[in-house]
């Protein structure tokens, strides 16, 4: 019998607030968030790195965050951590595929 992989739980140490877009029907434009859930998570911001963005020089740190799975997370959506909110950069990862944990990719928003 197989088993499901299980997640380490006491990695998850921090309650972050999962905010959806809401959409200007018309345009299809992000006019707002709402909160959609208040998960555990572990976030893990990493050394920042600098990056030229329309000629200019720009510090930009990646931060992977650790969550359960879920099924309604697009990359659209961001994350809240206390004060800081971050945006997803590409699509959440399903970890080696076996529906326990997602990891968002994210940065910081400005």
């Amino acid at each position: 019998m197989a088993t499901r992989p299980e997640i380490n739980a006491g990695a998850l140490d921090r309650r972050v607030i999962l905010l959806k877009p809401t959409f200007n029907t018309p345009e299809d434009e992000i006019t707002g968030w709402e909160e959609v859930a208040t998960v555990w998570a572990s976030v893990n911001p990493s050394p920042g790195t600098e990056v030229t963005e329309a000629g200019r020089t720009v510090a930009s740190a990646l931060v992977p965050i650790i969550i359960r799975y879920r099924t309604d997370i697009d990359a659209r959506w961001r994350v809240r951590d206390r004060d800081q909110e971050y945006a997803l950069v590409g699509k959440p990862l399903d970890i080696a595929r076996r529906h326990v944990q997602l990891q968002l990719n994210c940065e910081e928003v400005l």
